[in-house]
């Protein structure tokens, strides 16, 4: 009697079993994919503005276009690549663009680091006023910004002109933006102030998150401000002094673009220009889309190995306080 009720009633508790089994394991699914389908809209904003126009360079590179509507592109191998790296004016903006670079350092390190720490001894309605002023310059259009500064700088109305003439420094005037001697310093003045707030910024932010007591010890040790700042301040920040020594080397040619763009368009005789000013003239002026993808695949990779050398510094050099 009790085999036959044991037929009869095990199929529906196997049933409910298998039942139980495959919602627990809908549920399973469900808990992994959640997180993924929050991050769908971001990968699919990213594939679109990313990574489908990084695909069609790689794509453009290969072959011979002007843009034009219309017309076909033309397959050419690596002909691109070996035009690119036989063109004296893509020579000489490589030469401008490790100028740049190494340039920015201080305006972008260097300096900011040091304003950072002398405002952050201030009071706080000091210290928000200075770091406010410091930061306008980086909220400024572009447009504006060299607007201003060609004003300062023109060669016959400018105040510094005036100045220089008025302290008898020079004898004539100077085209600062026409004078191969002048163009690229004024360039690299120019970025430099923009990026100072931000990176002052930047480096105060990381400035809160140092425990005071580290300086109190070291005041009792008998450590000055300045011993203070190098064994206390610098180590503790070297992480965000690591992160931005990677913005600066990265996106320093992307920063002076726009003012290369309107104050000299890489003139005089190229002797402001840089890469990515060289890239949009060979896309826009010369209508050779694909040089100007060969050279933006070269730099994809210089600066990929940038970035990886620079992220396993990081690694092993970064303080974390923690």
């Amino acid at each position: 009697m009790s085999k036959t009720m044991e037929e009869l009633y095990s199929p529906l508790v196997k049933g409910k079993q298998k039942a139980a089994a495959r919602n627990w394991n809908s549920s399973k699914l469900w808990r992994k994919l959640k997180p993924y389908l929050y991050l769908l809209p971001a990968a699919i904003l990213l594939g679109i503005w990313m990574y489908k126009p990084l695909i069609h360079t790689f794509y453009l590179a290969f072959h011979k276009w002007s843009m034009v509507p219309g017309t076909d592109k033309l397959f050419v191998g690596f002909d691109n690549f070996t035009r690119l790296l036989q063109n004296e004016a893509f020579a000489g903006a490589i030469g401008n663009t490790v100028f740049y670079t190494l340039g920015l350092l201080p305006f972008s390190i260097a300096i900011p680091l040091v304003l950072a720490v002398v405002t952050n001894q201030m009071n706080p309605s000091m210290k928000n006023f200075y770091r406010a002023l410091f930061f306008i310059p980086m909220i400024l259009a572009p447009v504006s910004v060299s607007a201003i500064w060609r004003w300062l700088f023109h060669p016959s109305n400018g105040i510094v002109n005036h100045l220089l003439l008025k302290l008898g420094f020079v004898q004539e005037q100077i085209a600062f933006f026409s004078d191969a001697s002048w163009a690229k310093w004024i360039i690299l003045l120019i970025t430099g102030w923009k990026m100072l707030g931000f990176s002052t910024i930047m480096f105060a932010a990381a400035l809160t998150g140092i425990n005071r007591e580290y300086y109190e010890a070291g005041a009792i040790d008998g450590a000055g401000s300045f011993r203070q700042f190098l064994y206390i301040t610098v180590p503790l920040m070297s992480p965000m002094i690591l992160f931005m020594l990677t913005m600066s080397l990265l996106f320093s040619s992307q920063w002076t673009f726009a003012y290369i763009d309107i104050l000299t368009t890489g003139g005089p005789y190229g002797t402001s220009t840089n890469i990515y000013y060289e890239m949009y003239r060979f896309a826009f002026s010369n209508l050779n889309v694909g040089v100007s993808s060969a050279a933006a695949m070269l730099f994809f990779v210089l600066f990929g190995l940038i970035a990886l050398s620079l992220n396993a510094v990081s690694r092993r050099f970064a303080f974390y306080d923690n």
